[in-house]
């Protein structure tokens, strides 16, 4: 079992996702009344938010809410019920909050932040291409009583309540699952290089994405490539902890595929005059050489592609897309009223284009939207590119959609 949790602001849009838009089962509520949707319990969340405003006027909590994944794998959870996804819930939250209290400092008693007290629901989600089992959690981070949780240590305490549990049933810990995903990336991207006719970048992160892993680049301002992360799942895995040596990062990228591509031997053809020599001699040695190089080389023309880079809460993100698909996404990107700038709807669908799909629910968020986005959300296998293009651009539109918001606290 591993687990992950961090502090998000997209409460709204992370309630529309946890529950798959209502289509999800819940498995546990606590301190939320009985019957509610999910976007009541919502709500009530914001209500503390709001009645706590005043305590937290000098320093605003701009991350009220706590997102949590909690995974088990698929042979551990077999032939679980509804009511055994409620005592996992319970169990893993308890030694969670012995996690809490311990980093603020308090080993003893219920410590200044009560998850007791907590606003909590938890929502059961399978995989859409693995099948996986997984737990969404989500908690108010002010409780009750105004309280509210340090986020400061907060993946930490949600990965030690993890292993305390693995131990507990004897399941896989989380650190060797970490190290067989890091060694399944290594060996698909050794793979990808080997089967590579010519270095290219592209070629590479398509083989990785094809896969059904994510690729987030790091690029400068000026588009150059300077670094990549990998994404399975949930989980992530810098370049720079993949392979041997960190020859997989950017820049030993293209010296990794020569090594691992098979060196062909050298011929030497005997030279003839006869026949050419004619035709041979017009010519300069360089000029007839070059001739030869330009003859045995494909002459393929490369195909124009748009980029850019987006800065989303002071993380970049690599935007490129074919010039065909960006012109069609920009055709059909309309904004949903005046109040919202037709640039910002844009981003968001090239956001979406590229998967980023946490990024393009904060750029929504922030122009006052609130629509949610499917789990199942992405391409489809035989989709045009400016198709998909068109769509991104539609689901942007409805991501950017104004919502009618009370005024609450940490927006």
């Amino acid at each position: 079992m591993i687990a992950k949790a961090k502090p998000i602001s997209h409460g709204s849009a992370m309630t529309n996702y946890a529950t798959k838009h209502n289509r999800a089962d819940i498995v546990l509520t606590r301190n939320l009344d009985e019957g509610l949707t999910p976007l009541a319990m919502w709500g009530a969340m914001e209500t503390i938010h709001q009645k706590y405003e005043p305590k937290f006027r000098r320093k605003p909590v701009t991350k009220p809410t706590l997102r949590m994944e909690v995974s088990p794998s698929l042979e551990e959870t077999k032939g679980w019920t509804l009511n055994d996804w409620y005592q996992y819930a319970q169990r893993f939250l308890e030694e969670f909050k012995k996690e809490v209290q311990t980093k603020d400092g308090k080993k003893k008693g219920v410590g200044k932040f009560n998850l007791d007290r907590a606003q909590i629901f938890a929502c059961l989600h399978f995989d859409a291409k693995s099948g996986i089992p997984h737990l969404h959690i989500l908690i108010n981070r002010i409780d009750l009583d105004g309280n509210l949780m340090n986020d400061s240590f907060i993946g930490e305490s949600a990965t030690k309540a993890a292993h305390a549990i693995n131990v507990e049933r004897g399941w896989e810990l989380p650190e060797d699952i970490h190290e067989a995903h890091l060694k399944e990336i290594t060996d698909a991207c050794y793979d990808i290089l080997r089967g590579m006719s010519r270095y290219d970048w592209d070629s590479y992160k398509h083989g990785l994405e094809s896969r059904g892993y994510k690729v987030h680049e790091q690029r400068d301002k000026e588009g150059v490539l300077h670094g990549y992360t990998v994404l399975r799942g949930s989980s992530r895995f810098k370049s720079s902890k993949l392979g041997k040596g960190r020859d997989l990062t950017a820049s030993k990228l293209e010296a990794a595929w020569k090594k691992l591509r098979p060196v062909a031997p050298t011929v030497v053809k005997p030279s003839t005059t006869l026949g050419n020599s004619q035709t041979a001699a017009r010519k300069p040695l360089t000029e007839r050489y070059a001739e030869r190089q330009n003859a045995a080389q494909p002459k393929t023309e490369a195909p124009s592609v748009f980029r850019k880079i987006l800065s989303v809460d002071g993380k970049n993100y690599s935007i490129a897309m074919p010039l065909e698909a960006y012109k069609a996404m920009e055709a059909n990107t309309t904004a949903p009223d005046e109040s919202v700038p037709v640039e910002n709807v844009l981003n968001v669908a090239m956001l979406l284009f590229m998967n980023y799909v946490d990024a393009a629910t904060t750029v929504a968020e922030s122009s006052g939207g609130g629509g949610g986005t499917s789990s199942d959300w992405g391409k489809d296998k035989d989709e045009d590119e400016r198709e998909w293009a068109r769509r991104c651009a539609q689901h942007a539109k409805w991501l950017c959609k104004p919502i009618k918001r009370s005024k609450g606290y940490g927006r």
